[in-house]
């Protein structure tokens, strides 16, 4: 206890609180085990955290997921995938993603949302940015919305991450607002521990935007870690009954194959 007291107090202290909490309570990486001597994230050593994979092109043009097998290729043209020709998306245009659900980046966010660390965020933020700058039109969106969470979820966890990993983006689409008339109207159970139909039937009717300022506004849905898509689908469903004229989504990661297989 006394410890992690210690430690929660250096976070918030200036750059000799990084000197002294490597002399006095020195930090591991996650990954490879090193000591952390700087505080770019606190969970991981640079190597691991760069070695995460991130989503590069190709990748399909409305789910976001890599063409596994030129992944590495280079800068190629996107374009959909056989899924999105046969099956689009009725509600959501297109969706993006930075990174894979995987090795730093998937325990980064389980620690961000579940352990409420939200020292954690500045690394994640980046990777939503840094994608955003390199792969979207800044000028694209009316509005950024993030996935709610319902009251007593947020009551609990102290914050809706979602909300927090969207506010910083407004500096990559300066004609956004923030907008927070998304509600989830009814509790849901958490959709990882779901599969199949069932993830399907928890989330449906249990959001709905509660006033008109989404009328006509091309929304950027955000949300932490995009798996099914069941959830920012629903999202989307709501936001076009709200009268928000295109949805896409966006997520620091995509739950999908690693970019490690046999061609």
């Amino acid at each position: 206890m006394i410890a992690s007291s210690l430690r929660k107090a250096f976070e918030q202290t200036d750059p000799w609180g990084l000197l002294l909490k490597n002399l006095l309570l020195p930090m591991y990486c996650y990954g490879c085990g090193c000591r952390l001597l700087t505080e770019e994230h606190v969970l991981f050593c640079p190597d691991c955290w760069e070695n995460s994979p991130r989503i590069d092109r190709p990748f399909c043009e409305r789910c976001g997921k890599p063409h596994q097998r030129i992944v590495g290729l280079g800068a190629l043209s996107n374009y959909p995938c056989a899924d999105c020709r046969d099956k689009p998306n009725p509600y959501i245009r297109r969706i993006w993603g930075a990174a894979y659900y995987d090795d730093a980046v998937g325990a980064t966010i389980r620690h961000f949302k579940f352990q409420k660390k939200k020292i954690v965020l500045p690394p994640l933020a980046d990777l939503l940015i840094d994608f955003a700058v390199r792969e979207m039109d800044g000028e694209q969106y009316d509005a950024l919305v993030p996935v709610p969470l319902y009251h007593t979820r947020l009551r609990d966890r102290g914050f809706n991450q979602a909300l927090k990993l969207a506010e910083p983006l407004l500096t990559v689409f300066p004609d956004a607002v923030l907008d927070e008339s998304l509600r989830r109207i009814r509790p849901t159970n958490p959709q990882s521990r779901l599969s199949g139909n069932d993830r399907v039937r928890n989330v449906r009717g249990a959001f709905a935007v509660v006033n008109d300022t989404l009328a006509g506004k091309r929304v950027l849905l955000i949300d932490d870690v995009i798996t099914s898509g069941e959830t920012v689908t629903e999202c989307a469903r709501a936001l076009k009954r709200g009268g928000a004229s295109v949805v896409d989504a966006m997520a620091v990661a995509l739950a999908c194959p690693s970019p490690y297989f046999d061609a």
